[in-house]
């Protein structure tokens, strides 16, 4: 029995490597920035390198998600 699940508009790529048990270096191929932008994110809003991830961003985090869930994949948490 396959679960439906609505797709995911934006999704927050920090929360991407989390589901899908992924490291920045592993996400960052996936959507196209670099691993220390993928650092970036992750600091302190406080921070002078912290940085707000794009819609771009975010929409590629989602298009994978989905993807791999169209696939069969299974994530490695559920949110």
């Amino acid at each position: 029995m396959i679960a439906q699940t609505e797709e995911i508009r934006e999704l927050d790529p920090l929360v991407f490597c989390e589901i899908w048990g992924l490291s920045y270096e592993q996400a960052s191929e996936y959507l196209n920035i670099r691993a220390r932008t993928m650092t970036a994110y992750a600091c302190k809003k406080s921070s002078k390198t912290h940085r707000q991830a794009s819609s771009r961003v975010k929409a590629l985090a989602a298009i994978h998600h989905n993807r791999w869930l169209k696939e069969g994949k299974h994530p490695i948490k559920n949110f």
